[in-house]
């Protein structure tokens, strides 16, 4: 059995000097007190001294008696003009040891003048009724100085030294065996007072120490509580101004989105309506550069709203079913013709354990793989892309998913691989020069991987090639089944439509859009440039749907929608929310004030006329 470990030596403190703060505030307090009760110890000596005084005139009628009152209230009188004069002064620790002085020699007097009586008048030395009261007055006059004069330790020392030592001596001048045992017995009280007074003086001195140190410790805190509560307004004032620009920040990002979307949807629709117009092939290919731009500013704007978002915490998941296989595929369909234009083959590779289907956010793992396979592509000048698909892990109830995207291009070195999840930054920094991008697409996918309990792994060699790996749990569905191999996606195929439409929008470019867009359909749709005109409009005339922009000068989409509602009274109209604000809770938001459908700008022709083959009869 191991000894026992033996306490830690308590260090005491180390010794204060005298020129210690709080040693200098405990002598000023000293002295304080000494005076307070200097004026009382005045009175009562002066008090008890006449009548003492009158006594021994009767017992002993002399002169001497009346001159030792003169001198006994002289000193009365100086010590209540001495409390008096320090009262009005009130002086501060500088003056201490003056002060200090002072009151040592007018004690010393007093004692001394009482300490002559025994030689002064004999007849108190020879016994009888003056005898008792001479002894009575003295332990009277040690009594009370015990009290009155133990702050100061040198004075009160002093003080019976010499109120004592002259009644000794007189006791040991009768050289008799009783009167030499009694100054011996009295110079031992002496000593014994002395001991007794430097304890009680030690216990004080240390009570005004602790006292100090706790006033000191007290004050020191509510010193450093009033630091903190001032800290805390200033961070809540700091708090407040920092959630107020990133409201700001918020809203002028949503501000620039629309600003932004509103242009890019005149460009992107103008594009899409000129595609279907005979044209040369060196006009396509100037038309596909331009629409390829115009998707590149698209996404770039996509990247900043993605990580303004993730940056202020209100990143947003969406949790249902989906395929992972279709995804997979929708993403290599996507990305075929970009690596065909560069000869680069493409494979994907499905593996055959995957599940039918898993819970989670399709469009954000759809936005993860584009990047990552979007990347593979721009980095590599010859060889192979893959995109592989594979469940390593699964039970009932979850499924571990792994979307690994593999290349032959020019590879990370390790040094640079500490930077690539780094907002705006890249491996090298000439890489954003020769291949261009932002470097916010790695960190945009990491956060949403990360956001799904998943993470995105890398491995990589410089000049041979990269893999990168998206594992991400997911639940799965009751009943989910192994995938079957996802079936080739159907054509879109233009429809032929019918019906009243009544589109709401401000911007003159984006009502020439839509209005090609839907005459390619074959409709031909009423306009109306507010919220106000379109309250008007959608109740004088029927109409079967209602495209509805949001953001309109005047009444609002959201209040035109609640009031058309309101004025319809339960009679049915689709309407749906056309908005270059494409966040879920502005969805939640057109939803709630009865819309029934949502469409982001920029609006692609084929979604459009999907939504609109939903809610519309066909030809």
């Amino acid at each position: 059995m191991p000894p026992p470990a033996s306490p830690t030596p308590v260090v005491p403190p180390a010794p204060r000097t005298r020129e210690h703060p709080i040693e200098i505030q405990v002598r000023s307090e000293l002295v304080r007190l000494a005076y307070g009760e200097l004026t009382a110890v005045a009175g009562w000596i002066a008090f008890g001294a006449v009548p003492f005084a009158m006594a021994l005139h009767v017992v002993a009628p002399s002169p001497v008696v009346w001159i030792w009152l003169a001198f006994t209230l002289s000193g009365a009188g100086f010590r209540l003009w001495l409390a008096q004069t320090f009262q009005r002064a009130q002086p501060g620790p500088a003056d201490t040891p003056r002060w200090g002085l002072h009151f040592v020699f007018a004690s010393t007097v007093t004692a001394i003048t009482w300490g002559v009586t025994p030689w002064l008048f004999p007849v108190l030395h020879e016994g009888g009724p003056m005898g008792i009261v001479h002894i009575l007055v003295f332990a009277g006059l040690i009594i009370g100085s015990s009290r009155t004069m133990l702050p100061m330790r040198k004075g009160h020392i002093a003080y019976y030294i010499a109120l004592l030592t002259p009644l000794a001596l007189r006791y040991l001048a009768d050289g008799d065996p009783t009167g030499i045992l009694l100054g011996i017995s009295v110079g031992v009280f002496v000593f014994y007072l002395i001991r007794t007074t430097g304890s009680s003086h030690r216990m004080l001195s240390d009570t005004l120490v602790l006292r100090f140190q706790r006033e000191a410790l007290t004050a020191e805190l509510k010193a450093e509580n009033a630091r903190r509560e001032a800290r805390e307004i200033e961070l809540q004032g700091a708090r407040e101004k920092a959630e107020s620009a990133s409201q700001a920040k918020d809203e002028f990002i949503a501000t620039i989105s629309h600003e932004i979307r509103t242009p890019m949807n005149g460009v992107l629709g103008m594009l899409r309506v000129v595609r279907d117009t005979e044209l040369s092939h060196e006009q396509r290919s100037y038309l596909k550069t331009a629409s390829d731009s115009a998707e590149s500013l698209l996404l770039l704007l996509n990247d900043v709203l993605d990580f303004s978002k993730i940056e202020a915490g209100r990143l947003e998941l969406e949790r249902a079913p989906f395929p992972p296989a279709t995804v997979a595929k929708g993403v290599a369909d996507l990305l075929l013709a970009r690596a065909r234009d560069k000869g680069l083959q493409f494979d994907l590779r499905l593996g055959e354990n995957l599940p039918g289907v898993i819970i989670g956010d399709s469009g954000r793992v759809r936005q993860i793989l584009v990047n990552l396979v979007g990347n593979a592509i721009k980095f590599t000048e010859k060889g192979r892309i893959e995109l592989a698909v594979n469940c390593v892990e699964r039970n009932e109830t979850r499924a571990v998913m792994h979307f690994v995207v593999t290349d032959t291009g020019i590879g990370i070195d390790s040094a640079a691989l500490d930077r690539l999840f780094k907002p705006f930054t890249q491996a090298d920094s000439s890489m954003s020069r020769r291949y261009g991008g932002t470097g916010l697409g790695l960190v945009i996918s990491l956060r949403l991987a990360q956001a799904m309990g998943g993470i995105i792994q890398v491995q990589s060699t410089q000049g041979r090639g990269s893999t990168f790996q998206l594992v991400v749990p997911c639940p799965l569905p009751e009943g989910a089944a192994t995938a079957a191999r996802p079936a080739e996606a159907p054509r879109f195929v233009t429809p032929s439509l019918h019906g009243r439409v009544l589109v709401v929008e401000d911007d003159s470019v984006n009502r020439q859009v839509i209005e090609l867009f839907l005459k390619k359909i074959g409709i031909t749709p009423t306009f109306a440039p507010d919220g106000e005109v379109a309250i008007i409009t959608a109740l004088s005339q029927p109409f079967d749907l209602v495209l509805m922009d949001c953001q309109l000068p005047g009444i609002d989409g959201l209040e035109a929608t609640r009031q058309i509602r309101q004025k319809l009274e339960g009679k049915p109209l689709t309407i749906i929310a056309l908005t270059a604000n494409a966040s879920t809770q502005v969805r939640e938001n057109c939803l709630a004030a009865g819309m029934n459908d949502f469409l982001s700008k920029p609006v692609r022709f084929e979604l459009l006329a999907t939504v609109l083959q939903k809610h519309l009869p066909s030809a």
